[in-house]
């Protein structure tokens, strides 16, 4: 009748605290993703504001040039004008980067969501098994 309690035998300690602290490691990697893609999205934000502004200036520019040059107390010529622009194609370069680069909020929840249905505290490492099987031959010796 012994051998049932055999069978039921709990994991060893030590084990569980490696696999539980791979958990809260994977865990804390998960919040910094998510925080870091906070950071990205309000910068994405902040730079598409940017864009925004520097498209009205380069507007602004372009009808007083065209409409007339001479009788604005401003100095604009196309120096300033192409100098926007290039800063304008900077910035949608830099928008289109973070949005390559960027995972989407949904992707972050479905990675989650894989992790959380595998369970990973149900698996045993190849170290664990082997450490079980060396011991479950020591007992078959003992016996």
């Amino acid at each position: 009748m012994g051998r049932p309690s055999r069978t039921k035998r709990a994991p060893p300690r030590a084990a569980s605290g490696g696999i539980g602290a791979d958990i809260r490691a994977l865990n804390s990697s998960i919040l910094l993703m998510t925080q870091k893609i906070k950071y990205i999205v309000r910068n994405e934000k902040i730079l598409g504001r940017n864009l925004i502004v520097l498209n009205k200036k380069i507007k602004t520019l372009d009808e007083k040039i065209t409409l007339n040059p001479q009788s604005s107390g401003e100095e604009i010529d196309s120096e300033q004008v192409s100098s926007l622009k290039q800063q304008v194609a900077l910035l949608e370069a830099q928008v289109e980067d973070l949005q390559s680069r960027l995972a989407t909020k949904e992707e972050v929840k479905e990675l989650k969501y894989v992790i959380d249905s595998i369970n990973p505290l149900e698996f045993a490492t190849l170290s664990q098994v082997k450490e079980m099987i060396e011991k479950s031959k020591d007992k078959k010796v003992e016996a």
